[in-house]
């Protein structure tokens, strides 16, 4: 059994589908120039999938993001190369950083593609700050985050940080964070957009101890940015 505090998401919503990815941008912004504000920089750990896209297209657009005091970081990756389709880092780069990457070694890649899964997380556990200040989280519909999914042996890991671990269905290898990332970072994200996923949400507020049904719930003390189709499920 894995136990950890039971917290209470706070929840913003768009007026629509729409706006979801202004509204995100602007919400995770803030905190991003509020940490920056305290201590002079600030980590940001990326995650993948479609929704996450429309954010980083948003902030490309805007070029609202202080980038010179960031450094950023990966929740998960699929064991491709960095160029593969599939892979959560030629997502980042064609979106967010499509204009070219940040200098000085201020985008830290996950090496999913090297042979030695077990190394290279090692290698990128070395690279990870003690505490992650801002931490995105994508979901699944099968509630999971990162490549965290329900009922793996990795949601029970408390010394590692980041694990090779298996996709349930495809069978695919990929590197992920471990819950204690999740649940030491400063501040947590958890973009779901869609009435799919709303209903995923709502039955993580039920039974908030069981992460290993749904991992979704080690986001219970984050910041939930939904659109207005996930939000009306939880009412």
């Amino acid at each position: 059994m894995c136990e950890y505090l039971i917290s209470t998401p706070r929840v913003v919503a768009s007026p629509s589908s729409e706006e979801w990815a202004t509204l995100a941008a602007q919400t995770i912004g803030s905190s991003i120039r509020a940490a920056i504000s305290r201590r002079g920089s600030c980590s940001l750990m990326l995650t993948g999938g479609n929704t996450a896209e429309r954010l980083y297209n948003c902030w490309a657009r805007s070029s609202s993001l202080p980038v010179e005091q960031m450094r950023f970081f990966f929740g998960d990756e699929r064991c491709v190369p960095p160029a593969h389709a599939d892979s959560n880092f030629g997502l980042v780069m064609r979106t967010l950083f499509a204009n070219g990457e940040p200098p000085d070694g201020r985008v830290a890649r996950m090496e999913a593609e090297d042979t030695d899964r077990d190394a290279a997380a090692r290698r990128y556990e070395e690279l990870l700050p003690e505490q992650i200040n801002i931490l995105l989280l994508g979901m699944g519909i099968d509630g999971h985050i990162a490549s965290l999914f329900p009922h793996s042996e990795a949601l029970c890991s408390t010394q590692r940080t980041v694990l090779p671990v298996v996709g349930p269905k495809s069978g695919h290898q990929r590197l992920s964070i471990t819950r204690k990332v999740v649940t030491n970072a400063e501040s947590v994200f958890l973009l779901a957009t869609g009435e799919e996923k709303g209903k995923v949400l709502a039955d993580a507020l039920k039974s908030p101890q069981d992460i290993m049904a749904l991992p979704a719930r080690l986001a219970l003390g984050g910041t939930w940015l939904l659109d207005d189709a996930a939000a009306r499920q939880l009412s």
